[in-house]
């Protein structure tokens, strides 16, 4: 017969003010003052929840990122043989303030990182955070392929503060065609930037994941086990020939995002010297990318000039608009909609 609600009661508390050997230990007063702390529930559940790390957020979302694409950009920029194989890798530290080159890096081209993922991360970010709105522009700041082998060692570190331009937000999605727990290679958030912080929530790099997070949180890559093979084998293995190490490896895609405080008419006025127009010169938008932190302005000004088209001289806002896919509420709604709608009904993935 079990207890009754009471006995267990008075059962705990005989426990828990028994005194070991006439007095209080000192491993008894810690235990006590955990007790009284109450139960610390932790959510098994990672992916679809909102977490708040220190008052700032971090969401993981499975399936936002389309089978398609994960394998598009895996084949195209990942499981490469021959001379493509050792092409654009470069060692990258983590942050501005790492003492070690610890992370392969490879630049992504600029149609990468204004491409489908972005659509899909534009979509998501006014859904989590406030400061992120669907009226006001969104662009990538910086974009890369990481590539971490077993033995390379991230450090903690943010990736940006916010600041007057706008509020970053950093994402990540993995190209892994598979990946099991043992295998490690989880990004981590950190409770803090001092020496002294506690692993507080592990994210583990599985297919299409993709995670959003306040930049101004700490993180770092755990690095995978050497038995971790995100990939398959591929049928032509047998080949002699060099290839991307794919086995002991994790392959991150990060793109940092920055979303504007102002909308598309205060960003043309910070560069235009002609505001009585409302346009900006070929100069100004390329002065203006460059004020915006894009890592590749070049290419940003060559996409705006094809939507523009080439006998365009100036620039206006709807060519802005639709450059950063801006939309306000009175202008029609995306077509195909991306939204939490959508996207735990799998037809993102048919958009991709």
């Amino acid at each position: 017969m079990w207890p009754r609600d009471d006995d267990v009661v008075e059962e705990q508390r005989r426990r828990r003010y028994l005194r070991p050997f006439g007095g209080a230990t000192r491993a008894d007063a810690i235990a006590r003052a955990i007790v009284d702390g109450g139960i610390e529930e932790h959510e098994a559940k990672i992916s679809s929840v909102v977490h708040s790390i220190n008052g700032k957020r971090a969401v993981v979302i499975d399936g936002a990122i389309g089978e398609r694409e994960r394998r598009r950009v895996a084949d195209r920029y990942v499981k490469l043989t021959g001379d493509a194989a050792q092409q654009g890798w470069h060692r990258e530290k983590a942050s501005d303030f790492s003492l070690e080159h610890n992370a392969m890096a490879k630049d992504m081209p600029f149609e990468e990182c204004d491409g489908a993922a972005l659509a899909v991360i534009r979509s998501l970010l006014p859904h989590f955070f406030d400061r992120c709105d669907p009226e006001r522009p969104a662009w990538v700041t910086r974009c890369s392929l990481y590539m971490q082998t077993f033995i390379d060692v991230d450090e903690a570190h943010e990736d940006r503060s916010h600041d007057a331009k706008g509020f970053s937000v950093t994402a990540i999605w993995y190209p892994h065609e598979r990946w099991h727990a043992h295998w490690g290679g989880e990004t981590v958030f950190l409770s803090g930037s001092n020496p002294d912080a506690e692993l507080v929530l592990p994210v583990l790099p599985k297919p299409g994941r993709l995670l959003l997070f306040d930049s101004e949180i700490s993180h770092m890559a755990k690095p995978a086990t050497p038995i971790a093979e995100p990939f398959r084998p591929s049928a032509i293995s047998h080949v002699v020939l060099p290839s991307t190490r794919t086995t002991g490896n994790r392959f991150s895609f990060v793109l940092r995002t920055l979303c504007s405080t102002r909308s598309i008419e205060e960003l043309i006025a910070i560069v235009d010297t002609h505001p009585e127009d409302g346009k900006l010169s070929r100069q100004e938008a390329m002065q203006l990318f460059r004020f915006l932190e894009f890592d590749r302005p070049d290419g940003a000004y060559q996409r705006l000039g094809r939507i523009a088209g080439s006998r365009v001289a100036h620039f206006t806002a709807d060519h802005l608009k639709r450059f950063f896919d801006v939309r306000y509420a009175q202008d029609a709604p995306r077509d195909p909609p991306i939204g939490p709608d959508t996207l735990y009904n799998n037809n993102v993935t048919s958009h991709l």
